[in-house]
């Protein structure tokens, strides 16, 4: 007998060719009816007979396009609808219950790179071929649903041959919505230094110059940097075999020791560089294309400039066609860093990468970036990823939030590495990386961001919430832009404690032992927090132990000199110059004095502390965590033993650490081990004095594999179940989840 059901699909359904999936489903079992997006994710109507029903349902959960996923599948029985003998693909329907269901950008498909190298196929070389399993989608929407018009797209008029492969159901470019050819689509031109932005920003009339790629290797070739536009924003590109070239972009990047990501041809290409296990393998081969830390081979060939003084390289494959036609030629490996001038957001405007980027060149489209997406980092880790840096490929997939009150939130994170998250019927939709607000371009960027993002998910927010410190600039931004709203203060650990059990689905009103170890944090008795033993949940924490606080000589300076806070700790364990030469008297007189010492129980001081007394860290850091990586870098990771943390009270006394490290004779490498060792071993002491439950490890400092590694050991080896992120950042690109979680329990209970 006939039936006919409605199902109801939420999840990570569109720009993925979820509506062709369903034709094809629908089509090839006899079933009529439709399908359309509706804002909130899909909508379908089936009718046939009963058991070809139940086989369609079945395939709509196990045979999903790439980079779905279905959150939520919901059927109804409805009345019989007579004289429908097809099935049809509908309009997309506006809803005001929209959700953030676009997929994020996706790494070119294997078919598409066929056909970008197939000479008889009419999209050969084009580098901006794609389909409905690839290419971008976040960075090109305006708004949603996500169709053509509503991206920047819609400047381009499908050609006849386009066209027909756009609207037909069978064809794998069906509202591949941006589906081009060389004929009606984008076209890549290259810009020489010292031109006119105003007239090289825009596509030039001469056809030869649409074909750039051989001038743009032999650019490149010959040492040059290369600005180069790609799916989030442009990137600053050099050979990095070459150091000359190498040292050529730091200077012009103003970036003289941080990390260089390098893009590889391919994954025999990276097997060269880096050691690469199972994990790695995932990951650089995974839909998100990321950045991926691995441990550099000693004959990799890459400059040593790319990472000077660290065991791990990060490395990525092409994501675009743009990137493979120019890794098909002579060159194997690029350095590929985010275009942008320092600490600014990275560039994604024509004219302003000609004016502020400063390159030999830039190879420039016509296809315009309307939400800039820097690359993703991930460390790999013998028990899954750990992200760095979550963005470009993972962003806006939501996290599920069905286990959180049915509130809606924004937060807005703290001030370093800030991410935005909304809550809102039942998604955490975490929003791209912004870095640091510490000038006026990555406010503006901030600013737009929050309102994208409300606008995106037709959010109205009954809260804005914020970081515990009194004076972050988005407090001032949530005072002039949403005075209106209650502003709800969440402490920084807190949220970081909240964040992990969000993406567990831990349920409101189950406590749980954190360690959170970061840089810093506002404490709530006004001292400079990092090194924390946590005891709650959403509602509340409480503060069980905590690193012994100690100066923090010249305050912010000391997070830039790691030398500072090594003085620091030898004054408080009793040491001077004669114990080490990381003894600085005139740091040391500084320290009594609260005005420009504030306390601090940072774990991040302590690690900077740890490798200026070992002498491996730098006089001044080139980037956040230098001290801290070189220091793991150096470890002997077959050490076991560790020097001593006892607690006392509720200080983790860091003296006698300090006293052991200062003491033991031992080489380098086991001297570092044992820092580590004896670290995670008197935290984890400590966290069995809280309580019953699973124990959480947040902040910064857990993307230290090797402290990670010991935590999680000992934890386990005493029967407690461990929780830590695995698809957010540890450190404060995650914060706003735990803020957003926080917020809604807090609504719910007043």
């Amino acid at each position: 007998m006939l039936e006919r059901r409605r199902i109801v699909v939420r999840g990570v359904v569109q720009g993925i060719g979820f509506r062709p999936f369903v034709f094809r489903l629908a089509d090839a079992a006899a079933l009529s009816g439709w399908v359309r997006n509706d804002g909130r994710g899909v909508q379908i109507e089936l009718q046939g007979e009963g058991a070809a029903l139940d086989r369609a349902l079945l395939r709509l959960r196990d045979d999903l396009p790439p980079g779905g996923r279905l959150d939520e599948v919901r059927t109804e029985d409805l009345p019989l609808v007579d004289g429908e003998g097809s099935f049809v693909i509908s309009h997309s329907e506006a809803s005001d219950a929209l959700r953030v269901s676009i997929a994020p950008d996706r790494f070119v498909c294997a078919d598409c790179l066929r056909e970008l190298r197939d000479p008889a196929d009419r999209r050969h070389g084009y580098p901006f071929i794609n389909c409905t399993a690839c290419g971008p989608r976040y960075t090109i929407a305006r708004e949603l649903p996500y169709d053509r018009q509503a991206t920047t797209m819609a400047a381009f008029e499908l050609c006849p041959v386009c066209r027909a492969e756009y609207e037909d159901p069978r064809n794998r470019r069906y509202h591949a919505e941006p589906v081009a050819c060389p004929r009606c689509g984008p076209r890549c031109w290259l810009a020489r230094a010292d031109v006119d932005p105003d007239v090289e920003s825009r596509r030039p009339a001469d056809p030869a110059r649409l074909d750039p790629w051989s001038e743009v290797v032999a650019l490149l070739a010959a040492d040059r940097v290369v600005a180069i536009k790609g799916i989030g924003g442009f990137h600053l590109a050099c050979n990095a075999r070459s150091e000359a070239a190498v040292q050529r972009l730091r200077q012009l990047k103003h970036r003289p020791r941080k990390p260089l990501a390098v893009m590889v041809r391919d994954r025999q290409t990276a097997a060269t560089c880096v050691l690469l296990d199972a994990e790695h393998e995932a990951l650089l081969g995974s839909p998100a294309a990321p950045i991926v830390l691995a441990p550099r081979r000693p004959d990799s060939g890459v400059a040593v400039g790319v990472a000077p003084g660290l065991t791990d390289l990060g490395i990525m494959l092409p994501y675009s066609p743009l990137h493979h036609l120019l890794l098909d030629q002579q060159l194997d490996a690029l350095v590929m860093t985010s275009g942008n001038p320092p600490a600014e957001p990275i560039t994604i405007d024509n004219h302003e990468a000609l004016s502020l980027l400063g390159a030999d060149a830039t190879l420039l489209h016509d296809r315009d970036i309307h939400v800039a997406n820097d690359d993703s980092v991930v460390r790999s880790f013998e028990r899954g990823p750990l992200l760095v840096r979550r963005s470009r490929g993972y962003v806006p997939d939501a996290l599920d939030g069905s286990h959180l009150p049915e509130r809606s939130v924004v937060a807005l994170g703290a001030e370093l590495k800030v991410t935005v998250t909304t809550l809102h019927r039942g998604d955490l939709v975490v929003g791209r990386h912004l870095g640091d607000l510490d000038n006026p371009r990555a406010e503006e960027a901030f600013e737009q961001e929050v309102e994208r993002m409300l606008r995106f998910g037709r959010v109205d927010p009954e809260a804005i919430v914020l970081d515990a410190h009194p004076d972050v600039f988005s407090a001032r931004y949530a005072e002039t832009q949403h005075a209106d709203r209650p502003h709800l203060r969440i402490q920084h650990h807190h949220a970081h404690l909240a964040a992990v059990l969000a993406e567990w689905g831990i349920a409101p009103g189950r406590d749980a032992t954190g360690i959170i170890l970061d840089g810093f944090g506002h404490g709530t008795d006004g001292s400079i927090w990092g090194g924390e033993i946590l005891r709650g949940g959403y509602l509340g924490v409480e503060r069980v132990a905590h690193l012994r606080y100690v100066p923090q000589p010249g305050g912010d300076r000391a997070a830039r000199e790691p030398g500072r806070m090594a003085t620091a700790h030898l004054l408080d364990a009793g040491l001077d110059a004669a114990a080490s030469p990381a003894f600085d008297e005139q740091i040391a007189g500084i320290c009594a004095s609260r005005a420009v010492s504030p306390w601090t129980s940072s774990a991040g001081r302590l690690f900077d502390a740890a490798a200026a007394i070992l002498g491996v860290g730098p006089t001044e850091q080139g980037f956040e965590a230098e001290a801290a990586l070189r220091l793991e870098a150096v470890a002997d990771d077959r050490c076991d033993d560790g020097y001593p943390l006892p607690l006392a009270g509720s200080d983790l006394d860091t003296r006698a650490l300090i006293e052991a490290l200062v003491q033991d004779r031992s080489p380098l490498p086991i001297r570092a081990a044992r820092f580590h060792n004896g670290l995670a071993a008197g935290l984890v002491a400590a966290a069995a004095t809280a309580g019953d439950g699973p124990v959480v490890l947040a902040g910064g400092c857990i993307v230290n594999r090797l402290l990670l590694r010991r935590l999680i050991g000992r934890l386990e080896a005493a029967g407690c179940r461990v929780l830590w992120p695995r698809r957010l950042p540890p450190g404060d690109g995650g914060l706003s989840v735990g803020q957003a979680a926080c917020a809604a329990c807090m609504l719910s209970k007043a």
